[in-house]
């Protein structure tokens, strides 16, 4: 397992290591200081991808919530999880509505965030109590109806996405969005002429999509997402 831990504090770093270690004692880990050396990090994922970035929000070289979406969109399909001092629901809910996996409040316990990164490195999303799930602080993953209820979603559909399998739900807004143009039976390039990406990234958001959704043709991604949605 390889980890990249991501914040200005080595204090902060040291405690999220221990963490990590509990988890997986050989995980690899990597830890940056700032946005600017995430980035540079995250520069070579291709080659070099991991299972999980925990970031800080406040770490010098922040630009706002659109960097945040990049990054996510960067490193798709690897969740990513804010461990922030932030505990304001509104941007809780930004985030995790740009398909952040979990955010954590840096007040949360040390048991309790262990437990949130395990349910995050198994494919769940971590929403703090204070969202209205859970309690007593338990690292609980949402049920799919509340998650996607709270957190709004820019591919749509409404209340049908109540009715995905959790792994679907998992999955960034990015590639909700181009789940949804897989089952109008677009191709590649048109994705990529629909939503202004590069064709690698959308080759990684369909892959995510495709194993979320178990199968192997993008035929097959197209009726099953038709299925789960209601589409005709």
């Amino acid at each position: 397992m390889r980890v990249i831990l991501a914040d200005d504090h080595s204090i902060i770093r040291a405690a999220l290591r221990a963490v990590v270690v509990d988890i997986d004692a050989t995980a690899e880990i990597v830890e940056t200081g700032s946005f600017d050396a995430l980035e540079a990090t995250l520069a070579d994922f291709d080659r070099r991808p991991a299972n999980l970035v925990v970031l800080d929000l406040r770490m010098p070289g922040y630009r706002g919530q659109d960097q945040i979406q990049a990054i996510v969109e960067r490193v798709a399909p690897c969740p990513v999880a804010i461990f922030s001092m932030s505990e304001d629901p509104e941007e809780m809910r930004a985030l995790l509505g740009l398909g952040v996996r979990a955010f954590i409040p840096k007040s949360t316990e040390h048991p309790v965030l262990g437990g949130v990164l395990r349910i995050v490195l198994a494919g769940g999303t971590y929403v703090p109590p204070v969202l209205g799930f859970g309690g007593g602080g338990a690292p609980v993953a949402p049920p799919v109806t509340e998650v996607l209820r709270s957190v709004p979603s820019a591919a749509g559909s409404g209340a049908s996405r109540a009715a995905l399998p959790p792994a679907v739900a998992g999955l960034t807004r990015r590639q909700r969005e181009v789940m949804d143009l897989l089952a109008e039976g677009l191709s590649n390039a048109e994705i990529c002429e629909r939503m202004g990406l590069n064709l690698s990234t959308v080759k990684a958001h369909v892959s995510g999509v495709l194993r979320a959704l178990g199968v192997d043709s993008r035929t097959q991604a197209a009726l099953r997402i038709r299925e789960v949605l209601g589409r005709r």
